[in-house]
Order: structure tokens, then C-alpha cells, then sequence
């Protein structure tokens, strides 16, 4: 699972950040388009004199999917997906691996699925000799909201993960959310992680 992840991130890191610096963008002022690339200057003529610009992006982007959002770096593009009808995905992850996933539920319980969870993001891991380590959990958002889990850690000799499995929702639909972090992690990725944690809003 956690070899899974770190593909995923590297495909959306080669395609998502391949797009941007291939692409071009086009600004139009009072019916005159002028053509932008990113990080980059340009020159137009405003009232007929020359005004210098540059289209550049914000490092702190904010995801909105309806009622749910959560603020990421622009180095990391999330990545949406609907699993089935019932199930609505939304992937955050680095090329390390480290990230955070959040599934939206409909007509089920995420809470039923928390241990699922657990045994399907660990399990390869125990399997090869890894030793885990699971405790409950919980998280309180920002608006009040308390999410409902386990806190899952593998170790081996090597390298180290932790991952926070919770819910919210009852039998009609709700949340899991999912985040893994390896304990030699990138400083970026720690706080890719907490800005999650601190943003995260659900509906």
C-alpha cells in the first residue's frame, strides 16, 4: 500500500507539474490578449504605456470540493476520483509517500471502516516483518468537529510510519480520513501535513 501511494504521488507530480510549466496562459486587458507563462515577465500596453507583469502562483493553494476544503502547498497537487457511487476521493500525497487522503461516504458509515482501513495500509508491512503498533485516536478540527480513529504505527529496522485513521458521519454518509508520514520525513511534508490538519474543513 505505502509503494501504491508513492507511485501515485510521483505520477501526480510528473503530469500535475508538467502541465504548468508546458502550458501558457492568456490575460486579456480591455479586449487586447497578451500571452503569459508562469514566474515569467511580460509587457503591455496600458492607456499606451508599458506595464511589466508576471503571473505567478500562490505557494498556499486551498482545495474546495462542496462544504470540504483543506489548504496545501502548490508543489503538491491533490487528486479527486469517485471509487463507486457511493465513494468520493480526494488525495493528497508527496513523492515521499507522506500525505493525506480523505474519502466522502454515502448511504454508509465511515466509522465501520476505520479497522479496515488500518489493515489495509499496514498489513503488507506486518506481512514483511514489520512491527506495528495500534492505539485509538482522535482529532478535533478547527470548527469543533471531533474525528474518531486509530493511530496506527510500523517499524522496522529501516524506517518508521505513522498513520492516523478517523471518521465522522453516521449511517446515512460521512468522512475517513487518512494521513501517513514516515518518521525520516521531509520538513516540507511535516508541515504539508499539519497546514492539513489546521485547514481541514468538512460539510
Amino acid at each position: 500500500m505505502r509503494i501504491a501511494f508513492r507511485i501515485a504521488a510521483a505520477l501526480l507530480l510528473a503530469f500535475g507539474a508538467g502541465a504548468v510549466l508546458a502550458g501558457g496562459y492568456v490575460l486579456t486587458v480591455d479586449g487586447k490578449v497578451v500571452e503569459l507563462d508562469l514566474d515569467k515577465d511580460a509587457e503591455l500596453l496600458v492607456g499606451g504605456k508599458p506595464v511589466a507583469v508576471r503571473l505567478q502562483r500562490k505557494e498556499v493553494q486551498q482545495f474546495r470540493d462542496g462544504g470540504l476544503r483543506f489548504d496545501y502547498p502548490a508543489s503538491v497537487q491533490p487528486s479527486t476520483t469517485d471509487i463507486n457511487a457511493n465513494v468520493h476521493q480526494v488525495m493528497l500525497v508527496s513523492a515521499n509517500g507522506n500525505g493525506a487522503i480523505v474519502q466522502r461516504y454515502t448511504g454508509l458509515d465511515p466509522n465501520a471502516l476505520v479497522d479496515l482501513m488500518v489493515s489495509e495500509t499496514t498489513d503488507e508491512e506486518v506481512a514483511a516483518g514489520y512491527k506495528r503498533k495500534i492505539a485509538p485516536t482522535t482529532r478535533t478540527l478547527a470548527d469543533g468537529r471531533v474525528l474518531n480513529g486509530k493511530q496506527a504505527r510500523t517499524e522496522s529496522k529501516d524506517e518508521s510510519w505513522s498513520r492516523t485513521i478517523v471518521a465522522s458521519g453516521n449511517a446515512g454518509g460521512g468522512y475517513l480520513v487518512v494521513t501517513m508520514m514516515e518518521d525520516e520525513r521531509a520538513a516540507t511534508d511535516a508541515a504539508m501535513i499539519e497546514r492539513f490538519w489546521k485547514t481541514l474543513k468538512l460539510d
